[in-house]
């Protein structure tokens, strides 16, 4: 009979098992760009996105012994992600962000545009408060530059209410300038 040479079990080379420690570390470096990119994708914004990229792989590893094969780490992580994700954009709705110093920023208008907008609106208030028949006379004399005898004619008024109209309507906007309608 042939002799088996069976060395003891003492003598066997240890098989090298990482410490979870040291598993997760490899697990985070070739996770996190695939989680970055995740939550980016799920509509985080670029700047808070480092941030929830360390709170996914936080989560993973309070549960890292829950973590049943190494195989299901991928799949499971991204899970993690999604619902962070979720949870953030949910609490994005109520948040206020404060801005630094407590001032507001410069304005992007100049000042002038800013100042023609609201004139613009005033003036729309006060062309609403003329009514439809006297801003009838009003878009024909002033915008089509058409005459008082042929806006009475076109309208089919005494040409003598086309004036009053006109009348009016200048009294109504120069009132209406000198009160400072509120935009």
């Amino acid at each position: 009979m042939a002799k088996v040479n069976v060395p003891p079990e003492s003598a066997k080379k240890p098989t090298h098992n990482p410490s979870p420690e040291a598993s997760f570390e490899r697990f985070y470096r070739e996770c996190r760009p695939f989680v970055r990119s995740l939550l980016l994708r799920r509509g985080v914004p670029g700047r808070e996105a480092d941030d929830l990229v360390q709170e996914v792989f936080v989560i993973a590893w309070r549960r890292w012994d829950s973590l049943v094969t190494p195989e299901g780490a991928r799949p499971w992580v991204s899970t993690i992600a999604l619902y962070v994700a979720s949870n953030h954009r949910t609490l994005l709705r109520y948040r206020l962000e404060h801005l630094a110093g407590g001032e507001f920023p410069e304005t992007a208008f100049v000042p002038r545009v800013v100042e023609a907008l609201d004139a613009v609106r005033r003036v729309e208030r006060a062309i609403g408060s003329l009514g439809r028949k006297v801003w009838a006379v009003v878009r024909a004399y002033l915008i089509d530059g058409r005459s008082m005898p042929e806006i009475a004619r076109m309208l089919r008024i005494p040409l003598k209410t086309a004036y009053a109209r006109l009348v009016l309507s200048r009294r109504r906007l120069s009132l209406a300038g000198a009160r400072g309608i509120p935009a």
